[in-house]
């Protein structure tokens, strides 16, 4: 049962972390569900964002399986110290996955270099065992797997219709 893990403060946030309602998003940049989950966030999350109803925690997990790969080296890119230059390139590149997919690892290397200055980043590795223990955890057996906490309670599993019907409970108020 879930309903007593907690999550770590690792991952990516958009939003203030004092909001009402937190949504942690396991996730891979290479997974096409994973892009198109974030498909509409300028129309439904970001108000809530911006609102300051809606902290968005998005945990990159190195899933090993064969097509989420490139997502796994494009996460050791991924500047957790500064938040504020990265997680625009984050939303930037699940728009462009199709893309940089069709790269070669090399390539995606470079791509990351020269487009958005990242290189790869000695500390993600703990980042990324502690979301792969976080994944274990709440049984996010695929990507994305998305986790509502209301009010600082214990965070459980939603779908994306859930968390559409929660948003717009939200815009109500």
């Amino acid at each position: 049962m879930t309903d007593a893990i907690t999550l770590s403060d690792t991952g990516f946030h958009f939003g203030v972390k004092d909001a009402p309602l937190k949504l942690t998003v396991i996730t891979n940049l290479a997974c096409p569900h994973c892009s198109a989950f974030f498909d509409n966030y300028e129309t439904e999350l970001l108000p809530a964002i911006e609102n300051k109803q809606l902290e968005l925690v998005l945990k990159p997990f190195d899933k090993p399986k064969e097509g989420l790969l490139k997502g796994n080296l494009v996460h050791l890119f991924l500047d957790y110290k500064d938040q504020a230059k990265t997680n625009p390139i984050i939303l930037q590149l699940f728009k462009d996955q199709a893309e940089w997919k069709q790269l070669t690892d090399n390539e995606i290397k470079t791509y990351l270099a020269e487009s958005y200055g990242l290189t790869a980043q000695p500390d993600n590795t703990d980042y990324s065992l502690t979301i792969t223990q976080e994944a274990v955890s709440f049984d996010a057996t695929s990507v994305p797997t998305a986790l509502l906490s209301r009010e600082g309670a214990a965070p459980v599993k939603v779908t994306q219709e859930e968390l559409k019907k929660e948003l717009e409970t939200l815009a109500v108020k």
